[in-house]
């Protein structure tokens, strides 16, 4: 079973809505799309996965489309006009963006269009759903600020606050891939003892990451006491390469994200710490906005205060202590408290703008 967060970390948004309002299409005819870069990537994989499993919950598993990009922004905004040249006012596009730049394009096709979209993590700074985009429902987002300096704090205490470390950076026309790097730089900038050997993109993904690694390990030698990597899929690329070269369980390595090798790997003590946002969370939260919008069980969108557009989630950071509690599959008892159109805002800890 899933850990799920617990009330005492979330303030709790939402009033009971004094009305329901008028549904805006047959429930059969509703189109939940999740728009992600790929599934080879296991955030990506359970974004999919916590997508389904509300599809089947909610009785529109036949309804469910999956759009993959493979990092193609152009492609992603593409198949999403492609899409919405049928049935637009009943579709919802879940977003995990390829870029930050992808979501304007998106959100202005949803607003000609008609459609629904929710997004996740970043978007262009200044744009905002409550500024006018009624057909933009909310953007979930992630202070990944905070993930950085969570996990960055962890890697210094592990090392006693002395050595080296190098970094694996994410995508860096991403506002994730940014922040969470300022958040390392932030720590190391209240650690003299601690030094920043190298920094370098592997753009998300552990094959980019392991010769990366390898090399690092090259020229540095025994200087490299931790590594820090802005997700978990670079955290495993670097980890392979520790594997290799027999100092897995040695060399204190982090990731953000949760994704089950990671926690696997903080459970055999090869890492030692990784924050979940919760892709099976994200993957659904969105669709369950708007089917509640859709069927009329919430109002437009336009009508919510700006906390309930823009939110930030509750992060958890996993560590050795508590990594047992998040192993395992998903299951809809452990969501569907927040799919229900009361509670969507269960885990919001305040506005993001």
């Amino acid at each position: 079973m899933r850990s799920r967060f617990s009330s005492a970390m979330a303030i709790p948004l939402f009033v009971a809505w004094s009305a329901v309002a008028a549904p805006l299409c047959e429930k059969s005819q509703i189109r939940l799309v999740n728009s992600m870069r790929e599934l080879a990537q296991p955030y990506h994989a359970n974004l999919d996965k916590g997508g389904r499993l509300f599809a089947r919950w909610a009785g529109l598993e036949q309804n469910y489309v999956l759009q993959l990009n493979q990092g193609d922004s152009d492609k992603q905004i593409s198949l999403m006009r492609g899409l919405l040249s049928t049935n637009p006012a009943c579709t919802i596009i879940n977003v995990e963006p390829n870029a930050d730049l992808v979501i304007k394009p998106m959100v202005d096709a949803a607003n000609r269009s008609g459609a629904w979209i929710v997004s996740h993590w970043a978007h262009n700074e200044g744009l905002h759903p409550f500024n006018g985009n009624d057909h933009w429902i909310a953007h979930v987002a992630v202070d990944s600020l905070e993930a950085g300096v969570a996990i960055s704090r962890r890697l210094v205490d592990a090392i006693g606050g002395k050595g080296g470390i190098v970094a694996l950076q994410g995508r860096l026309d991403t506002d994730p891939a940014r922040k969470r790097f300022a958040g390392l730089q932030q720590v190391l900038g209240k650690q003299p003892g601690v030094k920043l050997l190298d920094q370098q993109t592997a753009n998300w993904d552990r094959t980019a990451a392991f010769p990366v690694m390898q090399t690092w390990l090259a020229k540095y030698g025994n200087q490299i006491k931790a590594v820090w990597a802005a997700n978990d899929d670079m955290a495993l690329g670097a980890l392979e390469a520790l594997r290799a070269a027999g100092l897995a369980g040695k060399i204190p390595v982090v990731g953000v994200d949760g994704i089950p090798e990671a926690i696997e790997a903080i459970r055999k003590g090869e890492m030692i710490a990784t924050v979940s946002s919760d892709a099976y969370y994200q993957g659904s939260i969105g669709l369950a906005m708007g089917v509640c919008v859709l069927t009329g069980q919430a109002p437009q969108p336009k009508t919510w205060p700006k906390e309930k557009r823009e939110f930030y989630l509750a992060l958890q950071v996993i560590t050795k202590e508590n990594a047992a509690s998040f192993s395992g599959e998903p299951q809809v008892s452990a969501y569907a408290r927040e799919w229900d159109c009361a509670n969507l805002w269960g885990r919001s800890t305040g506005k993001a703008f």
